[in-house]
This record gives structure tokens, sequence and C-alpha cells, in this order.
């Protein structure tokens, strides 16, 4: 299965989720990472993600992260969030 059909892609109101349509944790699909739109920092929640899935993820992560200052549409109704409209410093949690 290619990894663009095995990786199920959410998005949220706080960011985006990725997880793997093949495994299933308590009735939902294995988490794998997850993209706030605040930071665009990509964070993996999988210890064990296949290189496959993990290219996939990157690089779509890659295209919204390429996007920062901009507004992004969350919902059908017109929300936006502008993505990565928390200030980061290095070492530090925002």
């Amino acid at each position: 299965m290619p990894p663009s059909e095995r990786v199920f892609v959410g998005t949220f109101p706080t960011g985006i989720s990725y997880a793997d349509r093949t495994l299933e944790i308590g009735g939902d699909y294995k988490r794998l990472a997850f993209l706030p739109f605040t930071t665009l920092v990509l964070e993996w929640t999988a210890k064990r993600v296949p290189p496959d899935l993990r290219d996939y993820i990157e690089r779509d992560a890659a295209r919204l992260q390429a996007r920062r200052g901009e507004f992004y549409e969350v919902s059908q109704a017109g929300q936006t969030v502008l993505l990565g409209g928390a200030r980061v410093i290095p070492g530090r949690t925002p």
C-alpha cells in the first residue's frame, strides 16, 4: 500500500495529525506525528515510523511549513489560523 493511502492526514483546530490507517489503538488509527499550526514544528508521537511513511509525512509537513505567515483554512465554515503564529525560542516550548 503506498504511503498516500496508508497515512491518514487529519486537519484539526490546533494542527495536522498524521496516523497509520493500517494500525489501530483503542479503536483509532495509530498516531504517528502532529504538526501544530502555532509552531510548525513536526512532533513525532510514534517511536518507530517506517522510512517511506516518515518521508511522506515530512514532505507533507514541509508544504505547510513553507507557508509560514499565511492564513490557513481549518474548517468549511471559513475559520482560519495563522501558520507559525507563535514565536519559537530554541530550547523552550511555546
